[in-house]
């Protein structure tokens, strides 16, 4: 058995949380210190966007809204801002698609340029215009422009408006509440518009500002097969003898308190609970139960069981590979949902481990081949795997599968390697293998993998990240399954969401480095995901993976003390309708 690998980090800086909520000018935008930059105008001043502030709120990682100003190039470019003032000529080629001559400009869109385009039929009512000029002007800073035409869009009943006037709305509340504002009435909106989105949410599904208390077995591996009904009873099965079961406890509003058996129990700083037990000749119980601050209960009622055969292999706890732990699993159960998924399913996973200038790392091929595998002989994906590729061959990939993927298909982009963050325009990069440490043109900006995944014609695109591309969790944005509901129940409810349109992302981090290594030949994410997708049975909605995940995670973490929180969101300016992409096993 190989010793365990020293973690390090994936993450050379912070993670941009800009990026999941789209909270930047966008792929087009132009830093002030860059060839090509326009003239100024004749006051001196430019239009200047300013970065959003990083702060983090319970168990988000959030970058507040960005904010446009009027300052001269030098203070803009020293407050770490970004501007674009395009010559009369550029704007014209711009909106005509012209290429230009002379100039870097004109071959770039300007989204000045594309909003006049736009104008016209936005200004005649034609909803997909009003939604690309909300978007635009959102990036950009306009927020009072882009709620007006949000609002004018989302009247229609365009779902996309509606989402993306919801998300503006947070973003709203957001502020409010780092004010020490009420933001009661923003919540209740935005409800009220995912509903609409939604055409109605059907019982089961429900909208969360935040992740409700819940407490997750995470220890003995493989006892609780997902999804799992909450409270349910949890049958551990176990030789006679000592057994030492660990849960999670958590919640954003905060845990208030934990009984065992009635007993009082304290949890440690990531929410976890090691319980000592002993497994006699009878069955018994033992009951979890916790309170969060704003009084929300949640309870695990386990029952001990003692085994009289050995273990059968397919239900074995512990073997030497994650990726076996997680196809050597009991059968599974019959999806209901499957044939309602329709279409085809679609995998693109990419691993960067033999840097040339940055530092090499140890896990991202053995991570990929892993996740490979469990798509492909547990869900039914098929796989694309990329190996330490260039800034073109990832980019010509997801090209390819753009081509590639139908109106009706699921996508994941599965990402390992090194991420970077800009901490001048709060923007974050996936680093290509041959990628210059100081070069950000070699880079590839998660706002180009953003634009790909918008133009995909596929109804759910997944992004999993084991680096940055994570930000802050708009829950209300993705209606969550009641976890009371039996799988029976569960079936209109995932119906529902696997008919929206979505565009989610599932990270190993927030704003702080990722490691890589930490477990037996995987990153601590990479093997807290394969164990998770081990333990499904039946079709469960992203989010519910990521809370297992999570918990898994923070397990697994707890003896590095590793700070290290993964996140799950829609993908700002994609194309997200309220959907969720729903895991479906064959």
């Amino acid at each position: 058995m190989r010793s365990m690998s020293t973690p390090r980090p994936r993450q050379l800086a912070l993670a941009s949380a800009a990026l999941v909520l789209g909270l930047v000018w966008g792929s087009h935008a132009r830093s002030a210190d860059q060839p090509g930059t326009q003239a100024e105008p004749a006051d001196g001043l430019v239009h200047c966007l300013l970065p959003g502030q990083v702060r983090r709120l319970g168990l988000s990682t959030t970058v507040m809204p960005r904010r446009a100003t009027r300052l001269s190039p030098t203070q803009c470019q020293a407050a770490g801002g970004e501007y674009s003032e395009p010559q009369p000529q550029a704007q014209a080629q711009a909106a005509t698609g012209g290429t230009g001559s002379g100039t870097n400009v004109a071959a770039v869109p300007d989204r000045a340029a594309t909003l006049t385009a736009l104008l016209p039929a936005a200004t005649q009512g034609v909803p997909m215009a009003q939604t690309s000029m909300a978007e635009l002007l959102d990036q950009r800073g306009d927020r009072a422009e882009a709620q007006s035409w949000y609002e004018k869009a989302a009247a229609q009943g365009s779902a996309r408006a509606l989402i993306g006037l919801a998300g503006f709305l947070e973003k709203s509340a957001m502020l409010a509440a780092a004010q020490g504002l009420s933001s009661l009435d923003a919540y209740r909106r935005i409800g009220d518009l995912v509903q609409k989105a939604t055409g109605g949410l059907v019982a089961g599904l429900s909208i969360q500002r935040a992740e409700r208390l819940r407490v997750d077995v995470v220890s003995p591996l493989g006892a609780v097969p997902l999804p799992r009904m909450a409270g349910a009873p949890i049958t551990l099965e176990s030789a006679p003898g000592p057994l030492e079961v660990v849960v999670r406890v958590a919640s954003a509003n905060g845990v208030k308190s934990v009984r065992v058996n009635g007993q009082p129990q304290a949890t440690d700083a990531q929410g976890l609970l090691s319980i000592p037990l002993t497994v006699g000749d009878t069955p018994s119980t033992v009951l979890v139960q916790a309170e969060d601050e704003v009084g929300a209960q949640a309870q695990a009622e386990l029952r001990l069981v003692q085994r009289s055969a050995p273990l059968a292999a397919s239900a074995a706890p512990a073997v030497a590979s994650p990726a076996s732990a997680a196809l050597a699993t009991a059968p599974v159960e019959a999806p209901p949902l499957a044939p309602l998924l329709g279409g085809k399913r679609h995998a693109l996973v990419i691993a960067n481990q033999q840097y040339k200038h940055w530092t090499k790392l140890d896990t991202p091929r053995a991570d990929a081949h892993a996740v490979a595998t469990v798509l492909k002989q547990r869900f039914g994906f098929e796989v694309t795997l990329l190996q330490d590729v260039t800034r073109q061959q990832l980019l010509s990939g997801l090209s390819k599968l753009r081509q590639q993927v139908g109106p009706q298909d699921q996508v994941v982009v599965y990402y390992a390697g090194h991420g970077q963050m800009d901490t001048v325009t709060a923007r974050g990069y996936w680093i290509p293998v041959d990628g210059d440490e100081k070069d950000i043109a070699q880079w590839v900006s998660v706002i180009d993998v953003t634009d790909q995944l918008s133009a995909m014609s596929a109804r759910h695109v997944l992004v999993i990240a084991d680096s940055c591309y994570s930000g802050t969790l708009t829950r209300s944005l993705v209606p969550a399954v009641d976890q009371a509901l039996t799988l029976e129940q569960r079936l209109g409810p995932l119906r529902q969401l696997s008919q929206q349109r979505a565009r989610v992302a599932m990270t190993s981090g927030g704003m702080e480095p990722v490691v890589d290594g930490g477990s037996i030949n995987h990153s601590l994410f990479a093997r807290s995901l394969l164990d998770v997708l081990g333990q499904v049975r039946s079709p469960m909605a992203a989010q519910e993976l990521h809370g297992a995940v999570a918990a898994r995670f923070a397990h697994l973490a707890r003896r590095l003390k590793i700070p290290q929180q993964p996140q799950y969101a829609p993908i700002g300016f994609a194309g997200h309708e309220a959907g969720d992409f729903v895991f479906a096993p064959i």
